[in-house]
This record gives C-alpha cells, sequence and structure tokens, in this order.
C-alpha cells in the first residue's frame, strides 16, 4: 500500500489525500461553524422521508423536524440509510513554524486505517430458540462470520442468556464471557467459539434485563485504545425474567450509551416483538438503515433476521460492522511523531455545496454536542489519542449525507 489514506466508513472504504507541510496555512483552516443551524445534506431515505436539510444543532438545541435553533430542519434523521453513506476523508497538515520542525513535518507522512471492532455478541439461548430451526441457524451464521477473512482485525467475544440456571438480574453472571475475546478470523472447523456453540442447547425464559447490563458491564470494563467496543444483542422473545418493562430496559440502553459512547446494536428473531427492538435499537446508538427491517418499521435501527437465515444473520452482523466503525478513525502518526493533538481540526464539508464547518472537539462522549467529536484517550493532558470519534449526532448528520467530507488537519508540534 502507499502513503494515501485509506479509512472504512459506512459501506466503502475511500481514499483521502494526504498533503505534506509548507511554510504558512495548510488552506484546510476553514473557520467554525455559526452557532445556528448548518446544512448537512437530507438524503431521502427509502420510506420516503422529506429532502430537507438536516443540519448541526446550533447553541439553542433541537428542533422537531430536525436540528437548529428552532429552524425547519430535515425528517427526523434526514432518511438516508447510514450503511449507504460513502464519506471521503482527506487528512493534511498545518505547517510549522520552526525550520527544524518543518523539514521534519515536510518529510513525514501519515495513514488512516480502519478501526479494529471488539465485539461482545449476547446470544439468546432461551427454549423458543429451539423452534423453527432459529438455534441451528444461528450456529451457522455465528460461525461464517467469526471464519471471514473480512474480519481479520477484530475481536469477538460470545455469551448466551436463558435463565435455565438462574435469572441474574444485576448483569454481573452476563458480564462474563462464555468465550472471552478471540482473535478474528478463527480457523475453520475446531474453535472456541464452535465449541461452545456446538455445546450449548437452548432452554429456560428470557432475563433481557441481565443481558443488557451484561453488556453494559463488560464492554465498559473492557475498551481498549485505538478500538471500538459494541454490544450486540440476538433476541427472539420478550422478556419474562428481571425487569420486563420496556422502557425501563431502553433506559438501560441510553444510559450505557450516553455514559460511554459504547453502541448496542439490537437483532430480532421470529417471535421478539420488533417495536421494542426498534426502541431498544435508537436507544443504543444504532444507526438507520433500510435493509432487514419489518412490515411496519422500515427505515429502521434493529436488524430483523426471522428465523435466523444464515445468509441474513451474517449480512447483519456484517453491517453492524461496518456501521460500528463508520464514524471512528484511527488517529494518523507522522513519521517524524510530531502532531499535535491540540492543534488537529476535523472539518465537514456538506454535500450540497454548504461551506465546510469546523467541528468542536469536546473532552470524551459525555460531553458530546451536535457538530462535536472527542478523543478516546482525552487526558490528562497532553493526550495520547488512538481514535477520532464523531459524536452520535454528528455521525447521524454526516452518514445521512451521501456525498459528504470529512478533513482532518493535524497540526504540527509548534505550529
Amino acid at each position: 500500500m502507499g502513503r494515501n489514506a485509506l479509512v472504512c466508513v459506512g459501506m466503502a472504504l475511500v481514499f483521502g489525500t494526504v498533503h505534506g507541510c509548507s511554510a504558512g496555512n495548510s488552506g484546510n483552516d476553514y473557520g467554525k461553524a455559526p452557532d445556528a443551524s448548518v446544512g448537512g445534506q437530507g438524503a431521502g431515505g427509502d420510506a420516503g422521508t422529506d429532502s430537507g436539510p438536516a443540519g448541526f444543532a446550533g447553541e439553542a438545541g433541537m428542533g422537531d423536524g430536525g436540528v437548529g435553533a428552532g429552524g425547519q430542519g430535515g425528517a427526523g434523521e434526514a432518511g438516508a440509510s447510514g450503511s449507504d453513506a460513502a464519506v471521503d476523508v482527506d487528512l493534511s497538515y498545518d505547517a510549522p513554524t520552526a525550520d527544524v520542525e518543518m523539514d521534519a513535518c515536510a518529510t513525514a507522512s501519515a495513514e488512516g486505517q480502519p478501526i479494529p471492532l471488539d465485539i461482545y455478541l449476547m446470544q439468546d439461548s432461551t427454549g423458543s430458540m429451539s423452534l423453527n430451526l432459529k438455534w441451528s441457524h444461528c450456529v451457522t451464521a455465528i460461525n461464517g462470520f467469526v471464519t471471514s477473512p473480512s474480519q481479520t482485525g477484530n475481536q469477538l467475544a460470545l455469551k448466551f442468556f436463558d435463565s435455565d440456571i438462574s435469572a441474574d438480574c444485576t448483569g454481573a453472571y452476563y458480564a462474563t464471557p462464555d468465550v472471552p475475546l478471540t482473535a478474528l478470523p478463527v480457523p475453520g472447523g475446531n474453535n472456541p467459539i464452535q465449541q461452545a456453540l456446538s455445546a450449548h442447547s437452548p432452554g429456560g425464559n428470557t432475563p433481557t434485563e441481565g443481558a443488557l447490563r451484561g453488556i453494559a458491564q463488560y464492554t465498559s470494563s473492557h475498551q481498549k485504545p485505538g478500538r471500538t467496543m459494541i454490544g450486540i444483542i440476538v433476541t427472539d422473545g420478550d422478556p419474562t425474567d428481571c425487569d420486563t418493562d420496556i422502557g425501563n430496559l431502553k433506559n438501560i440502553i441510553s444510559q450505557h450509551y450516553n455514559a460511554t459512547g459504547i453502541r448496542t446494536f439490537v437483532v430480532g428473531m421470529i417471535g421478539a416483538t420488533f417495536s421494542n427492538l426498534e426502541q431498544w435499537a435508537i436507544a443504543g446508538g444504532g444507526l438507520q438503515h433500510a435493509n432487514y427491517c419489518s412490515v411496519g418499521i422500515n427505515p429502521c435501527h434493529f436488524y430483523n433476521v426471522g428465523n435466523g437465515d444464515p445468509q441474513a444473520f451474517i449480512a447483519a452482523l456484517q453491517q453492524i460492522q461496518k456501521n460500528a466503525v463508520a464514524c471512528s478513525y484511527q488517529f494518523p502518526k507522522t513519521d517524524a511523531g510530531l502532531v499535535d493533538p491540540a492543534q488537529v481540526k476535523v472539518t465537514y464539508t456538506p454535500g450540497n455545496g454548504d461551506p465546510p464547518q469546523e467541528l468542536t472537539r469536546v473532552q470524551d462522549a459525555t460531553q458530546c454536542v451536535p457538530g462535536g467529536w472527542y478523543y478516546d484517550n482525552p487526558g490528562p493532558w497532553p493526550p495520547d489519542p488512538k481514535t477520532i470519534n464523531l459524536c452520535p449526532q454528528t455521525c447521524n448528520v454526516v452518514l445521512s449525507d451521501t456525498n459528504a467530507k470529512i478533513d482532518i488537519a493535524l497540526g504540527c508540534l509548534g505550529s
């Protein structure tokens, strides 16, 4: 591979250009966006939503139809499928002032790379999974996913949830995986994940509260710099044990997401109430898409794989994988190692021709605002970031803009 920047965004791998340093300004200093709503392009969704602009909210917050200071926003989340967005990413350098630093920076280069993914897969193994070949299909699909060469660099931990032994509502039991984080792809045939799937059989009721708390506890305690952690819950039924209130369960997911920025993706099978799963998926930061939805819920945020048809199940898992890293970029390092995190600038250029908008760096995921971004490792200062992450609101706007462009200008030390 050359020194062009390769970044995995949405459903596409796109190339950005790496510019060397020169004296003076790099030309990417676009200035800050105004406080009022500024436009991301509201691409029409498959469900026929309006094509009006959906932009970042200003200081006054969000309006009913979109975002902005009480302005007329686009419809909802701009209607477009997040996984269909191809966002161009450009990495450039701001020139340093000292000659020795300029020379070092001028010879430096950077390369953006896809963010490796850590997955905590919470698989429903309750009694109803034995019906309609659902369990057999799940075993086939998960094996196909974890043995695929496309998973190189990713890791997966596996946990089964049911109340055959006990209904642990605190999440402690479900925060301990049956298979710990395992490097993917695993070899076909005999591997720890396949062994666990083959040795397990469905039985018991559905302690969804315990499973969701287990996802929150495990993912928050196993985050690693330079990697993206997500949870995936696969279920074919409504909760029967522990707290069964759908709103309370949604709050468990949203509180985890808002506090950590870790997404929880939801995969549903025949037997589950899909409207409940849609609420949970939205609460967990799931991105809007038009594939694997259900009648009356399209576009959607969860994934409907029916009776677990392996082809659909694997495709849904792969789409989750791509969406999970769509708005995260590895922090590029120059050969000279002179990048100053305090001077990095991230700029969003809408695909409708509107002026570029410099995004706002916030301390961490808990401080996110519309139009914001943050480092995975913010401090103590100076930080040692491994990734640049768009805030959820920013990510939704960018992914709904099919011609969006993200520029990352790397300020050199001394500039």
